[in-house]
């Protein structure tokens, strides 16, 4: 699990991907967009064209150059990130089962039992709907900081 777990790591640090958790809770990759608006607005933002993107996000998350090179950077968070998942998977690869023990209710990997209603969930729309609902939300907080400047 150790050997797997660095290739998924080595795979990710040859890819394109950007991770700015100052801005946002996902990877970023490189994306032109001139018609998407900069999700970010901070000071001295250029809106459009927008430089990054989030993948992960639905309705899409994209920052302008200019906010992506102000973004605080944390040089000490993706490593530190990256060795406790390393450590992690190593503990799990040593995990033992113990049926004695009470873990009857996981599988022989550890993971829990799913119960029947649960198979007709689909964990990823559920996270895409929430994700919208988050991005709605902030427009809306957005379009109300906006009104109440204007008065």
């Amino acid at each position: 699990a150790e050997r797997e777990a660095r290739k998924v790591l080595a795979a990710q640090q040859q890819s394109r991907e950007v991770f700015l958790p100052s801005v946002h809770p996902h990877p970023l990759e490189p994306c032109y967009r001139r018609s998407n608006y900069c999700d970010v607005r901070g000071p001295g933002c250029k809106y459009a064209p927008t430089m990054y993107t989030c993948t992960e996000c639905v309705p899409a998350w994209d920052i302008c150059q200019t906010c992506f090179d102000k973004a605080p950077r944390d040089e000490a968070g993706p490593s530190a990130v990256k060795d406790s998942l390393a450590d992690l998977l190593h503990e799990i690869s040593l995990a033992t089962h113990d049926e004695e023990g009470g873990d009857a209710g996981e599988d022989d990997m550890g993971d829990a039992i799913a119960e029947e209603d649960d198979e007709d969930v689909d964990i990823n729309q559920l996270f895409r709907q929430a994700q919208a609902q988050r991005h709605a939300d902030s427009m809306q907080r957005d379009e109300e900081e906006t009104e109440e400047e204007e008065f």
